[in-house]
């Protein structure tokens, strides 16, 4: 699958070029930006600085908090994980957001990692 092989180019660029940003990483590897966002998304990937700053890049699809990897921060998928068990009280549901991965979400300065790598 092409989203396959363009995860192991990122991978293997960010072993190279620890903490480069996603400007730089999709200019070296061709990899487009849109995919570069959805392996964030897939939590694949991990944006943010040494002190967690994600420059705005990714925010939390339900609270807007920003995250540094996946679609919801820990506090929404707690919530979700509670309103999912068989005896909880019913709720309204919040509205899902666009799918659509914005093109303006993708200019942020902040730097990837590879998910599940330690810092240096």
């Amino acid at each position: 699958m092409q989203l396959d092989l363009d995860f192991f180019k990122v991978r293997d660029y960010l072993y190279e070029h620890d903490k480069a940003g996603i400007e730089e990483v999709a200019d070296a590897t061709g990899v487009a930006r849109k995919a570069i966002m959805y392996l964030l998304k897939e939590e694949r990937l991990l944006v943010g600085d040494e002190n967690g700053y994600n420059g705005g890049i990714l925010k939390c699809e339900s609270c807007k908090k920003p995250i540094n990897t996946g679609r919801m921060c820990a506090g929404c998928k707690n919530e979700l994980i509670k309103a999912l068990q068989p005896d909880a009280p019913l709720s309204k549901p919040k509205p899902l957001p666009n799918e659509d991965i914005e093109e303006e979400s993708i200019k942020g300065v902040a730097k990837l990692q590879l998910s599940g790598r330690k810092r240096r």
